[in-house]
């Protein structure tokens, strides 16, 4: 059945995808137009799906985590932002990149800073940025996720970070394998996450985790 059956889950899923969600309507609701630093817009976002495939279906975890951005911009006047990689452009408009290389697809108005977030300290001042953002990264640090974090709470003010939650994957070598709730939260101790919103539910969970007012 499977042959008959695909066709059809992935129409449906082309669909849905376009279907207005509550992070949608709360992004249209919270207006940012004097701010220096705003979240791509659902059109702009679906051009870039267009021309790089990487971004298709990527819209219901990536609007949840936009629409607590544009709360954190529009409540704690956020100005400056730093996005961890970005292989096009940055989520947030007007963000910093940091990546472990430029990438021939990225935008070239995009200020990048060249790192390896494994190696710390990172090369910023502290709490240089109101916002961090981090969507599908951190699990691609190897085992460096809590000294990474550490630089996230020296850096930033706030911070939204997606991670794939318990995934099964055909190769348990896969940094996508198996990871729970609970080991990230461990990469983020001793500090808790001040919201956990779901970014999308099923075989492909992503968990989007909100932290305001960091420590140093």
């Amino acid at each position: 059945m499977r042959p008959v059956l695909a066709p059809i889950h992935h129409a449906w899923r082309d669909f849905a995808a376009h279907i207005p969600r509550a992070a949608d309507i709360a992004l249209a609701r919270i207006d940012l137009s004097d701010r220096p630093i705003v979240p791509i817009s659902r059109r702009s976002f679906d051009e870039m799906a267009a021309a790089f495939p990487y971004y298709r279906n990527r819209w219901p975890y990536t609007s949840v985590a936009l629409a607590e951005a544009a709360r954190i911009i529009r409540d704690r006047d956020v100005r400056t932002a730093l996005e961890l990689g970005a292989p096009v452009k940055p989520i947030l408009v007007g963000a910093r990149v940091m990546d472990i290389k430029a990438r021939p697809e990225l935008d070239t108005n995009v200020e990048i800073t060249l790192h390896n977030a494994v190696r710390t300290p990172w090369p910023f001042d502290d709490k240089q940025f109101d916002l961090f953002i981090a969507l599908q990264v951190f699990e691609h640090l190897g085992s460096s996720q809590s000294a990474a974090f550490r630089e996230v709470r020296r850096v930033a003010r706030h911070a939204i970070l997606s991670l794939p939650i318990d995934w099964e994957m055909a190769d348990p070598s896969d940094p996508h394998h198996q990871i729970s709730d609970e080991t990230v939260r461990s990469w983020f101790a001793p500090i808790g996450p001040t919201r956990v919103l779901e970014g999308n539910p099923g075989r492909r969970r992503r968990l989007v985790y909100v932290f305001e007012d960091l420590p140093g």
